[in-house]
């Protein structure tokens, strides 16, 4: 019923891509597709698609980050360079079985929906971006099979996701106006400022209305500095995500509540500590469990090649 099919991404700095503007190559030498694109306030680049099996740790091989490399550098003038990735990670897609493709990269993307004959309904296939069309009619089925009677239509068109009821684009400026952060000023002592407009913008975008909430945490108890230099990423957010978006683990938080794993591996990592800290107080953790999260964090990011852990080779992007 589904096909596992590897696809590879890697980071960049910002300059190798404009801001608000992308890239697709629809034809690489070999027939597969390409893209750059802006992303966080870095660039994205990838991707391939392969036969794999599925592990709960994937990982790029190092002929696929290469071949990322080789499609983008004919479009740039700048060197491409494999010392220049932040990050680079291997995801598995459930793409549904077709007995008639040569490869994955001809496998539909789209989902299947199932009824079986004794009324299960099962969906198969699809992606993150259309999963509310897939909930949509994996429901429509469920509805045909039962012959359930509804007591209105599909309602997700105009449902708005957490934090968007009344969302704003000027919130941003909002936060910077009446919440302040933490700064090391030029003696090294932490002293409080205004928040900057990285870090609001970022709150307004990630949490939207519910921003407020994290600015007000990171105000009123002493979490207001970065997890890492460069990232708008609060310390204010892992209390918050463990409060309120049951982040259990310091994994969940580096590559899900944040995205700080995939955009810079070695800002997550030195990120670590700080957050599993503060984690252990919000979940009474002793030692044993701090240490424990310390290494299958370790580990998680390991399958993460970027410059620092990469299996370099001789080729032209090793520079």
């Amino acid at each position: 019923m589904i096909c596992p099919s590897s696809g590879v991404h890697i980071v960049l700095p910002d300059y190798y891509s404009p801001e608000g503007m992308g890239l697709i190559v629809p034809k690489t030498k070999d027939g597969r597709i390409a893209f750059l694109l802006p992303w966080l306030g870095k660039t994205v680049a990838g991707t391939t698609d392969s036969s794999t099996t599925i592990t709960m740790l994937p990982e790029p091989r190092e002929d696929e980050i290469q071949f990322i490399l080789d499609a983008i550098s004919d479009y740039l003038k700048i060197q491409v360079r494999r010392s220049d990735i932040l990050s680079a990670w291997s995801g598995i897609r459930p793409l549904v079985t077709d007995p008639s493709a040569k490869d994955t990269g001809s496998i539909s993307r789209d989902h299947v929906v199932l009824d079986d004959y004794l009324g299960l309904v099962t969906i198969t296939g699809g992606k993150w971006t259309t999963y509310r069309s897939m909930a949509e009619d994996a429901v429509d089925a469920a509805i045909k099979s039962g012959r359930l009677k509804p007591t209105n239509g599909c309602v997700t068109e105009h449902l708005r996701i957490v934090g968007g009821d009344g969302w704003d684009p000027a919130l941003f400026a909002i936060l910077s106006q009446h919440y302040i952060c933490m700064k090391k000023a030029r003696d090294g002592k932490v002293i409080p400022a205004v928040m900057d407009t990285a870090v609001s913008k970022h709150l307004s975008h990630s949490y939207g209305t519910l921003a407020e909430r994290v600015a007000t945490i990171a105000q009123n108890e002493n979490l207001g500095k970065r997890l890492a230099h460069g990232y708008p990423y609060l310390e204010a957010e892992v209390a918050y995500c463990a409060r309120n978006e049951y982040c259990e683990t310091a994994v969940d938080f580096i590559a899900r509540r944040s995205r700080l794993a995939f955009i810079d591996t070695d800002a997550a990592r030195r990120a670590l500590p700080r957050i599993i800290q503060i984690l252990a107080s919000e979940h009474k953790w002793d030692e044993a469990r701090q240490n424990l999260e310390l290494e299958k964090a370790k580990e998680f990011l390991e399958t993460f090649k970027s410059y620092k852990n990469a299996q370099l080779t001789d080729g032209k992007h090793a520079g």
